[in-house]
């Protein structure tokens, strides 16, 4: 279910970057979370040189969204976001002030993969 959106301005990343970093946040979920490899999405936008802006001024902004099932602990996101924060600024050399990275929370009751509705997180041990 995890789905990765990486928005990059065009020709931040190219085609061999999108691979390596696709390949870093798949290696990462699944051993984070441990669902399956083919359980991991990630798609890759790009915008135009001046469409992205940080306090109002044009900027070269790298933005990814996490939409993954609720369920996860705010200790587990929050260590979640720092290895993103780490893979997605080694992959486009942003700066601190023009990365933004957010998860998105859906119950999974809400999510399909491979044709079924996908099962609850599994609570911890």
């Amino acid at each position: 279910m995890p789905l990765y959106t990486v928005t990059t301005q065009t020709g931040v990343l190219d085609e061999q970057a999108k691979a390596a970093l696709a390949g870093g946040l798949t290696q990462l979920h699944v051993e984070f979370s441990g669902v399956p490899r083919n359980w991991v999405h990630i798609v890759f936008h790009e915008y135009e040189r001046g469409n992205a802006f940080t306090a109002g001024e044009r900027a070269a902004v790298a933005a990814l969204t996490l939409c993954i099932r609720v369920g996860r602990s705010d200790d587990y996101k929050r260590a979640l976001l720092q290895r993103l924060w780490a893979l997605l600024q080694e992959a486009t050399a942003a700066p601190d002030d023009q990365i933004v990275i957010g998860i998105q929370e859906v119950p999974a009751s809400q999510a399909m993969e491979m044709a079924a509705i996908m099962p609850d997180v599994p609570l911890p041990e």
